[in-house]
């Protein structure tokens, strides 16, 4: 794909780059990991995105309504009040970092009105409902075919694009601020245009692009448009009865997490940028501070961790797991959306980083664990995170991580955050 075609968008096309993705990746697995591994990755796609593809098929219906909605808030409101469309992909952490984008470039275009266009349209609304302008969330494959609905049509994932031959000139000027955000984004176009026409195969290249400007996910998009970082809080839909029904009391309990993205297909059961001592970690943490309560939350991607006092997996809304984060002393993880979520309430998390890169995606707020041998093989091959790129039988990045090492890490945390809670002992 070239950029003018990027900047021409097919109809249609999107379903069909999907299906060439994941055979790529089916390819693939089959030729690391042979026929049966190949054979239970194509039985989880067909039966996880057998019925997101039915969705999407019948959410086309909805086309001429939302162009409809678009065209009557147009004459509703003053010309200089733009109206964005947005496609985004990506999971939880990348919709809170774009969140975060978006947040800012509002500052740029006071009152835009913002339709988020994602594969997850549900998700979507609970990650970007409290961004000022935010309208509705939609499934993406409509986007194609509203884009000349927008002033502005923007594409944003590890980067951000505009559909040039689609931005409305003189709309735009008149919004002041937005013309030189998106000016922006259109001269640093040329640094990134290799990574844009391969995403995702050329995401850790990307991050390189990032790290030698200075920037880290958290701030890149911000980079490219030259706009101002807002900081890492964000606010997000919370719900902090849960800890009533729990019997937690704000500070005196650790969230922890061992998952990843639900939307992302590997072949066995857990991803290789998942840390497999978690268990150890909490036993150990509960020698070091006696009287903490250790409270698992995740999706379905993630697997019991031995010793934790509330096991969540599975059992809790997003608006749940942010007011169970919100309120802990602290969060353990290894690196995913969770540990963007913290950032977003203002929770420090510990870390542990294997196969994505610590310099892209660490906070500097939080305790970034790095991996003791190789790591940062992010998109290095397609099959990444669901066998280790240098053919070990399991990722020597993760697996040799020392859980002492990581329970340390939390105790000292733990200690600096709140001294009451701990009753110190040093690891041996």
């Amino acid at each position: 794909m070239t950029a003018a075609s990027l900047d021409m968008p097919a109809r249609n096309l999107r379903l069909r780059d999907r299906a060439l993705r994941t055979l790529k990746v089916l390819q693939t697995t089959r030729r690391q990991r042979g026929t049966v591994a190949a054979g239970i990755f194509l039985a989880r796609t067909l039966f996880r995105k057998g019925p997101l593809l039915v969705r999407h098929l019948r959410a086309v219906r909805g086309m001429a309504q939302l162009r409809a909605n678009v065209r009557a808030s147009r004459q509703t409101v003053p010309a200089s009040i733009l109206q964005v469309g947005v496609m985004v992909s990506g999971g939880l952490g990348d919709m809170l970092v774009i969140g975060r984008f978006l947040r800012d470039l509002g500052q740029a275009a006071p009152g835009m009105r913002l339709d988020i266009f994602m594969s997850t349209p549900g998700m979507a609304a609970w990650a970007f409902r409290e961004i000022p302008g935010f309208r509705g969330a939609y499934h993406d494959v409509l986007f194609d075919s509203a884009i000349a609905e927008y002033d502005v049509a923007l594409r944003i994932s590890q980067f951000v694009v505009v559909y040039s031959e689609r931005v409305r000139s003189e709309t735009l000027q008149a919004a002041g601020g937005m013309a030189q955000a998106v000016e922006a984004i259109m001269r640093f176009r040329p640094e990134i245009d290799i990574c844009v026409n391969h995403n995702p195969w050329l995401d850790n290249h990307l991050a390189r692009i990032a790290t030698f400007h200075g920037a880290t996910r958290r701030d890149f998009l911000h980079k490219i448009a030259a706009i101002p970082y807002g900081g890492d809080r964000l606010t997000v839909p919370l719900d902090v009865t849960i800890l009533t029904r729990l019997g937690l009391q704000p500070g005196s309990y650790v969230t922890i997490h061992n998952g990843f993205d639900t939307g992302f297909l590997i072949s066995g059961r857990q991803a290789t940028k998942c840390y497999p001592h978690f268990s150890e970690v909490v036993a150990l943490l509960k020698e070091y501070v006696p009287g903490i309560t250790f409270v698992q939350i995740g999706a379905k991607t993630s697997l019991p961790i031995e010793g934790c006092d509330l096991m969540l997996i599975d059992r809790t809304t997003l608006d749940e797991a942010a007011g169970l984060i919100a309120n802990a002393a602290m969060h353990i993880d290894n690196e995913g959306g969770l540990v963007h979520l913290a950032s977003c309430v203002g929770v420090k998390s510990v870390v542990v980083f294997g196969p994505t890169p610590i310099d892209y995606f660490g906070y500097p707020s939080n305790v970034n664990v790095a991996p003791p041998v190789c790591g940062e093989c992010w998109w290095m091959k397609p099959t990444w995170m669901d066998s280790c790129v240098k053919g070990y039988e399991a990722p020597s990045c993760m697996t040799q991580q020392s859980p002492r090492l990581v329970a340390e890490h939390a105790r000292r945390l733990l200690l600096q955050l709140n001294p009451a809670v701990l009753v110190p002992k040093a690891a041996e």
